[in-house]
């Protein structure tokens, strides 16, 4: 039996509650939590790796019954204005060219998190009370965590392992004393939003591709501003009616903004989106929230011994752009209970613990970059060329990555620690890519100039048709990311027209042998694809607790053999559970 003893009750701590019930044998989990019910909820836009984490939780029907399905992310790019010409396009969007073939929603957090809860309490023990110390041993059972009761009695919780998934109480990091500031900081106000007239947002006039595939309003919508950006995400109200989360973002360094309510939010939008300002005026606010200042960091993750773990928001703020942060439990759950599961097999080692945690770390990196975007987010062609390249790493690399359940793989884990090697913030280069060529390309304020240097690329760059393991060649398609990556160079220096300017010849001449670089590159991955698994630890205690690898997220069908490394007694056992079983839903839709 393992018993592992749970800080928190949020969306962090209800995921982990679940997972470790579906996939670790005999698990006796412990929950404690004081039950705030004003703590503020925020993350209801799930990307690709969400969705598919919570279908492994067979919770694929539930979502397509009570949640909006989201078709991708669309990005909204502000034009100059003409006063002359009232017809005039007020923005370039991006989307995605058509339905992805892996699906995404947008949550209505406050009745997801209520599923949740339901579904958690038959397979784990809940306390409703105050950690207030927790103490670390060796042995089985050495770990043990002393709650004061919100009744005012005291429990005492002996574990082998401690998941912080306390949030910003952040239980853990506070004990040990890992507190880290970040490099920069970032502030948010977000509220929902009631009664609205969706078709000013419908309505808006646009330059965008043409497609037949979706209604666009179902998406996650992103507008942008001087170190700022917004989101509109539209979901299903508690009565059923249409309901979205709005938001801001800033970067206060960058936008100059300090605190944020809705008056100076509608101030912000009158001046750069106004039919933004006049959507909010026409609905009713049910809720919202603040945060100033939210990022901090911890310098440690994950104990080598594997005593304890910081999950979610316990371990560090991410910002919501893109919804990593919610993305990220999605990798981080499965790597606490591969190492849970090596651990009560006597085979975890601080090496793989280490791996994992440089897997964390590389998040910040990623933070980073995420950080120094908020500097260029007013201009529509740097941040069209960003996103556009992001989107792209993301569905030929991470993507992959998680769907294979090669991220579980200590060297693989290694790998993205070292691409993704964090560098103080002085030696940070641009958030977009390119950066001599963008900069070039970005000397305009013609609105026709604009639109034809900021093309959508969605189509040509993105690989949306993988949905299983069994279609992913990782290696082909990181071969396919350099070559696109080539190709995005080229076309950004064609849409330079550097031949007309002897001045920027010599840049082009630096990009297109960057290029023929990427191409090598990518021509050896795709003959030779297993290169870049080369990188993969072969020995049982680097490799991941899951066989295949793969199981940690489509778990086996009835009758083919268990995917967690369990113990053979176990794993027979008919009654090692002291939960009731969770229900034989199909993992994924």
């Amino acid at each position: 039996m393992t018993r592992i003893a749970i800080i928190g009750n949020g969306l962090a701590g209800r995921l982990g509650a679940l997972y470790f019930a579906r996939q670790i044998p005999g698990a006796e989990i412990t929950l404690v939590d004081p039950e705030n019910p004003d703590k503020p909820i925020v993350g209801e836009s799930t990307v690709e790796v969400t969705a598919q984490f919570m279908k492994s939780l067979g919770l694929g029907t539930y979502l397509e019954e009570n949640h909006k399905h989201k078709y991708g992310l669309t990005y909204y790019f502000k034009l100059p204005q003409d006063a002359d010409d009232p017809d005039a396009p007020e923005y370039i969007l991006h989307e995605a060219p058509g339905v992805v073939r892996l699906p995404a929603y947008n949550l209505n957090r406050h009745l997801f998190d209520a599923e949740l809860k339901r579904r958690m309490a038959p397979h784990v023990t809940q306390i409703t009370g105050k950690v207030t110390d927790v103490a670390f041993g060796d042995g089985p059972g050495a770990q043990v965590v002393e709650v004061t009761t919100n009744d005012g009695g005291m429990r005492r919780i002996e574990a082998d392992h401690v998941v912080d998934c306390s949030g910003r109480a952040r239980v853990l990091t506070k004990k040990m004393g890992l507190e880290m500031d970040p490099p920069s900081q970032r502030s948010s106000y977000w509220f929902r939003l009631s009664g609205f007239d969706r078709s000013i947002l419908t309505g808006l006039k646009l330059v965008k591709p043409k497609h037949h595939c979706y209604d666009s309003y179902y998406v996650t919508h992103h507008f942008y501003g001087k170190g700022y950006w917004i989101w509109i995400i539209p979901m299903t109200s508690e009565d059923g009616q249409d309901m979205v989360s709005i938001g801001i973002t800033y970067r206060s360094d960058v936008s100059g903004e300090k605190a944020m309510n809705m008056d100076r939010m509608l101030d912000i939008l009158d001046r750069d989106h106004p039919k933004v300002a006049a959507l909010i005026r026409t609905g009713h606010k049910v809720d919202e929230a603040r945060y100033f200042n939210y990022l901090y960091e911890a310098s440690q993750y994950y104990d080598p011994r594997g005593r304890w773990f910081m999950l979610g928001d316990s371990a560090f703020a991410f910002d919501p752009a893109n919804s990593f942060g919610i993305a990220y439990l999605g990798h981080q759950v499965p790597q606490i209970t591969s190492m849970i599961l090596k651990a009560r097999k006597g085979m975890l080692s601080p090496d793989y613990v280490m791996a994992m945690e440089g897997h964390v770390k590389s998040q910040l990196t990623v933070q980073d970059q995420l950080s120094k975007r908020y500097e260029v987010m007013h201009d529509p062609i740097k941040m069209a060329w960003t996103l556009v390249f992001n989107n792209m790493a993301y569905f030929h690399i991470l993507l992959p990555d998680f769907i294979s359940g090669a991220f579980l793989n200590a060297g693989v884990a290694k790998r993205l620690s070292m691409v993704l090697k964090r560098m103080p913030a002085m030696k940070q280069g641009p958030a977009y890519p390119f950066p001599m060529i963008l900069d070039k390309l970005a000397m305009t304020d013609d609105a026709g100039e604009i639109i034809r240097r900021a093309p959508a690329f969605y189509d040509k760059a993105i690989p949306f048709n993988y949905y299983r393991p069994d279609d992913i060649n990782r290696g082909r398609l990181a071969g396919g990311y350099f070559y696109k990556r080539a190709w995005m160079r080229n076309k950004a220096l064609k849409l330079l027209r550097w031949w007309s300017e002897p001045s920027l010849y010599g840049l082009a001449a630096k990009g297109y042998l960057a290029s023929l670089g990427d191409l090598l590159v990518a021509g050896l991955l795709t003959l030779r694809p297993k290169a870049y698994e080369r990188v993969t630890s072969k020995t049982p205690e680097l490799a991941s607790a899951f066989d295949p690898p793969s199981s940690f997220l489509f778990p086996p069908r009835p009758g083919e053999m268990a995917a967690p490394m369990a113990d053979t007694a176990e794993a027979v056992e008919a009654g090692d559970t002291v939960k009731k079983p969770m229900p034989a839903e199909a993992a994924v839709a």
